[in-house]
């Protein structure tokens, strides 16, 4: 899928306006690159349009970014309350999930802090 199909996807399933959908994409595929080991980072990435692979690529997980909370996250980066950044995570990980094999969601959910994941069903 290409990145403009995403957006317009992302737009579909939370009604953001562009700009929004395209900076929750981003930021998902951030969060969830941060909780990935190298291998898996680079094999989402590889599923991913350029836009969102050079995202992926570029961050590298560290003890601190590993432990942070995804919807706290969201809320501290865009000054959004919880239930805007419920909104926008879910909306990206179900873009994303259209986007990428099965089998690679099961391998990020397998790396996911056990919040997270439960989150995300």
């Amino acid at each position: 899928m290409k990145f403009r199909e995403m957006i317009k996807k992302m737009e579909l399933y939370s009604g953001f306006s562009d700009q929004e959908s395209k900076e929750s994409l981003e930021l998902m595929v951030e969060s969830l690159s941060v909780h990935l080991t190298e291998g898996e980072r680079k094999d989402f990435a590889s599923q991913l349009p350029k836009e969102l692979e050079a995202i992926a690529l570029s961050v590298w997980p560290t003890k601190e970014t590993a432990k942070q909370d995804m919807l706290q996250q969201f809320m501290n980066i865009q000054q959004i309350d919880e239930p805007r950044a419920k909104k926008q995570i879910l909306c990206a990980w179900k873009t994303i999930k259209d986007a990428i094999t099965p089998g690679e969601i099961n391998d990020i959910r397998a790396q996911l802090p056990n919040t997270t994941v439960a989150f995300l069903h």
